[in-house]
């Protein structure tokens, strides 16, 4: 596979190398191939999280306005319940 850098990535490439970190164009684009993979990971990850609060927040909005009575219920009858209705 053939790759094509701007003048600005190849900089960044080279100065990599000289720095010591890496010994080949390789192992500068392996690295940087990983970190953004562990990026959009992460993103992905945020994404899950988000919209969990997202619904814990629509539960509370729930409870409050309707004065459910939350007492003695677990957390996994909530769960079941939401996914009933």
């Amino acid at each position: 596979m053939n790759i094509n850098l701007t003048p600005e990535q190849e900089k960044i490439v080279k100065e990599e190398l000289k720095s010591g970190h890496f010994h080949s164009v390789e192992e500068v684009i392996g690295e940087a191939l990983q970190v953004l993979s562990e990026k959009e990971r992460s993103r992905s990850i945020e994404t899950a999280n988000g919209a969990q609060r997202e619904a814990v927040r629509e539960m509370l909005a729930f409870v409050e306005s309707n004065r459910v009575r939350l007492e003695g219920v677990t957390v996994k009858e909530l769960i079941h319940e939401g996914h009933r209705l």
